[in-house]
């Protein structure tokens, strides 16, 4: 064989490993190797075969018989990186990616490869430095700038991810993960126009991707675009009929504007999906053509957790929200709440927002809800001495006399008919205990669904409830509660005493 055919095997044997016959492309290489065993690009080409066929063990060996010939070959190093990684051997793989960076300090290969096998081992901060010396190197490099901006998400610093995944959109419009990544950097901010503009570019990307739609459903839910939220879930649901959280989200989208029969449709197949009483009750009072009194426990369960994430950031910069800190207020003008040795039950509890204004030197802070992520959030601000996800009337129900206070930031809201709360709050409250919280503002009917999903109620159905249950109103006012999409939405604020 000459020198020729060794040189036409190489290549048919690259030209078989791009075309997936990695049989065929060992069978080639080897037989170049045979008569030009001096090359070393050859072994490096069939050890990548080797890696494609799983045969770690032989691709191993073959490099370090390469590495033993020409211990400054950085390739060979950086290959054998590879095939350890592929092999989930972390530590390995980084010392033979190290290696072939002190060999050749610019080789930006080895330096993005390092950076994935220090994240894989989880040494993120390491990932990170390697990452910013690959950029220095090479300023565009859209995998460096890609796989920084994925690590700065996970250390929750967005802007900054925000920074590197636009600049790489600038280059690469149509690249899905990077659209998807910059919506949820936005999401987290609680930029909602800005993360459904960039969920619409990841969706002409994959038209059919049912995370992005459901995202895209929520958002549109709570910017109060119903009709386009049903219209992203109807489209999810074409493409996965079994996605539980969207069938309960349409059902309520529905709800809001009318649809009884289309609600039920929904609420039938989520109870398909995933059996459960409540919502066996909530399609029990449709089916009666009677009004439905709260939101179904299982919508706002998957409401909230899926709106954990960025719920602190939305509610508080976009809506503008203040609830906390009237309610904190307007009991802090009755007593001074850093001064009392109270035992304080934080109704709906959600990430902690009022609780951090609550929590005092002495209080005792307890904090209930139904939403797992927000209570989890809730409780890396290690301000409550416990943490319970239950829903809230059951909850009270099996407590008597134990509250100085119990406050209820937007609780009501996806309430509708609150005598059964009212009777709890009174039995489970000291004497002389007190009663804070916020509804919204509906002028002519006791209560109704909202468009946004959410109940109002008439001042004269709540201070009935107070007067029934012998409370006395200490303080009442009309408040702004957030802003929606540029409108004040304003409420009652209520403080009553037992």
């Amino acid at each position: 064989m000459s020198d020729d055919d060794a040189k036409a095997m190489h290549y048919l044997g690259i030209l078989s490993a791009e075309e997936g016959d990695f049989e065929q492309a060992e069978y080639l290489l080897n037989q170049a190797i045979k008569q030009k065993p001096q090359d070393l690009s050859l072994h490096l080409h069939l050890a990548n075969v080797y890696k494609a066929r799983k045969k770690y063990d032989q691709a191993i060996q073959l490099l370090q018989a390469v590495i033993k010939i020409n211990p400054k070959f950085a390739a060979a190093y950086n290959n054998l990186g590879t095939i350890y990684d592929a092999n989930l051997q972390w530590d390995a793989a980084i010392k033979s990616y190290s290696t072939a960076i002190d060999i050749q300090p610019n080789y930006t290969d080895a330096y993005y490869n390092l950076g994935l096998a220090l994240t894989k081992a989880n040494r993120f901060a390491e990932a990170m430095n390697t990452y910013q010396a690959l950029l220095e190197l090479a300023k565009e490099h859209a995998g460096g700038q890609f796989q920084l901006g994925r690590l700065l998400m996970q250390q929750h610093q967005y802007q900054q991810a925000i920074s590197y995944f636009s600049r790489i959109e600038q280059d690469y419009p149509a690249h899905f993960e990077t659209q998807a990544n910059l919506a949820t950097c936005y999401l987290k901010l609680g930029w909602l126009n800005q993360a459904n503009t960039h969920y619409l570019r990841a969706l002409n990307v994959k038209p059919d991707d049912t995370q992005v739609l459901f995202n895209l459903g929520v958002i549109a839910m709570q910017s109060q675009r119903v009709t386009e939220a049903i219209a992203f879930y109807t489209r999810l649901l074409n493409h996965d009929a079994d996605f539980y959280a969207a069938h309960n989200n349409i059902a309520v989208a529905y709800l809001s504007v009318k649809n009884r029969k289309k609600a039920l449709e929904h609420f039938r197949e989520a109870l398909r999906i995933q059996p459960d009483k409540a919502l066996e009750h909530t399609i029990d009072i449709l089916m009666q053509d009677k009004e439905l009194s709260s939101s179904p426990p299982e919508y706002v369960r998957a409401l909230f957790n899926a709106y954990a994430d960025h719920y602190d950031a939305h509610i508080t910069q976009t809506l503008k929200y203040s609830v906390p800190e009237q309610l904190f207020k307007v009991v802090n003008d009755y007593t001074d709440v850093k001064q009392t040795n109270w035992t304080i039950l934080d109704m709906g509890c959600g990430t902690g927002l009022c609780g951090e204004l609550f929590k005092g030197e002495h209080n005792t802070l307890i904090g209930i809800d139904i939403a797992v992520e927000m209570l989890n959030l809730a409780a890396e601000k290690k301000i409550y001495q416990q943490l319970i996800e239950t829903d809230i009337v059951e909850f009270l129900k099996e407590q008597h006399d134990v509250y100085d206070l119990i406050i209820a930031g937007d609780v009501l809201v996806y309430m509708g008919e609150l005598h059964e709360l009212f009777d709890t709050v009174y039995q489970t409250l000291h004497r002389d205990g007190l009663f804070a919280f916020n509804a919204e503002i509906d002028a002519n009917k006791d209560y109704r669904m909202t468009e946004s999903g959410r109940f109002a109620h008439s001042k004269a159905y709540l201070d009935g409830l107070i007067l029934t249950n012998q409370f006395n109103i200490v303080t009442y006012k009309v408040i702004h509660l957030r802003t929606q999409n540029g409108v004040p939405v304003h409420g009652h604020l209520y403080l009553v005493g037992k």
